[in-house]
């Protein structure tokens, strides 16, 4: 099997959720791209609460200095209405260890503001875990 030289994601907004598609391996670029179309993408939430659905299953790894800028993106999402992240993560232990870097609540100064993480092994496990939070990606009508 062979990877792009670098990551990709896909992002999409669906009622209070962030949806985000990671692949391949992330370096420091395609993390401050990410950034960037994330934070775009967020402002729509106007500060309300929201949710992050990130599936990461294709998602391969990244370099610590991707970490560092992802982590300083959480802490801004979570200052701007983020309160739920679920990660799709495949079996294995490296990549939830890398994403656990990425945690806000790593520095003690920091208010989380009731932001809580949890990982998951499907989509829809994730799908019905933040519904029972009150986030969902279909608009009530």
């Amino acid at each position: 099997m062979r990877f792009p030289k670098y990551g990709h994601y896909a992002l999409d907004v669906s009622g209070n959720v962030l949806e985000v598609f990671a692949t391949g391996a992330w370096n420091l670029k395609t993390a401050q791209l990410f950034v960037e179309d994330m934070h775009d993408l967020t402002l729509r939430f106007e500060k309300k609460p929201w949710a992050a659905l990130m599936d990461g299953r294709r998602w391969v790894l990244s370099t610590p200095e991707c970490q560092q800028c992802l982590a300083e993106a959480i802490k801004i999402n979570v200052t701007n209405g983020l309160r739920r992240s679920a990660y799709v993560l495949d079996s294995g232990m490296v990549k939830r260890a890398q994403l656990e870097r990425t945690h806000p609540g790593n520095e003690s100064d920091f208010d989380l503001l009731e932001y809580q993480r949890n990982y998951f092994n499907t989509y829809f496990d994730a799908l019905k875990w933040l519904d029972t939070e009150g986030y969902s990606p279909i608009v009530a009508t």
